[in-house]
């Protein structure tokens, strides 16, 4: 009874982490790790364009979040480049593309926007530089779904396996149900969303208040 029971529970672990292996050896890729890092100075490059629009004009904080962003921005077309490279590398992503156009353009999109945050940022214009980098933020999100449709999640083992767009889509009653709910609230959601966008427009100063 116990070596049958030692037998079971060494098949268990053994099979556990076989699967942790070809999860990770599947998740765990140069192109992920590319991919996350471009992503990361994407954000850092975007919060410290937020931190020169917000902060006083006049202030020494101000000065330090400008010269940061621009600093940054090489550091992002270096990863934006080092992820682009290993997507060209890896077959998997090339496989998993569906339209290779939009692949190209992504890069493409991603470099423009970084370098016209960084003319903006040298004329002073921390506005237009804070739309240039959530352009580059917001884009990849449609131009990788752009790449991959008609699919979703495209499966590496078994072409057949993946997830399609109108396989994901809920049924057209739930869909139409909803419609009827969103219809009311996505109105007052942007209503909300402009209004506290207008109350907290311009720069701070000592008289705001620091909620954390």
């Amino acid at each position: 009874m116990d070596t049958l029971l030692l037998a079971r529970l060494q098949f268990a672990t053994t099979t556990s982490i076989h699967f942790l292996f070809v999860v990770v050896s599947h998740l765990a890729t140069p192109f992920a790790a590319a991919a996350g890092l471009a992503l990361l100075a994407l954000v850092a490059v975007h919060g410290a364009t937020f931190l020169t629009l917000r902060l006083p004009a006049d202030g020494a904080a101000a000065a330090v979040a400008g010269r940061t962003a621009r600093r940054l921005v090489p550091v992002a077309l270096c990863a934006v480049g080092l992820a682009t490279v290993a997507g060209l590398l890896s077959s998997r992503v090339r496989d998993a593309v569906q339209r290779p156009a939009m692949a190209v353009l992504l890069p493409v999109v991603l470099v423009a926007a970084l370098l016209a945050a960084r003319a903006a940022l040298a004329r002073r214009r921390p506005g237009w530089a804070l739309v240039a980098t959530g352009a580059a933020l917001a884009l990849p999100v449609a131009l990788v779904g752009a790449a991959l449709w008609p699919y979703i999640l495209v499966s590496t083992t078994d072409p057949d396996a993946s997830l399609t767009v109108a396989d994901a889509a809920a049924s057209a009653p739930t869909l139409r149900l909803l419609g009827w709910v969103a219809l009311p609230l996505l109105p007052a959601l942007l209503g909300f969303q402009a209004m506290c966008w207008w109350v907290f427009r311009g720069r701070t100063d000592g008289r705001a208040p620091v909620n954390w």
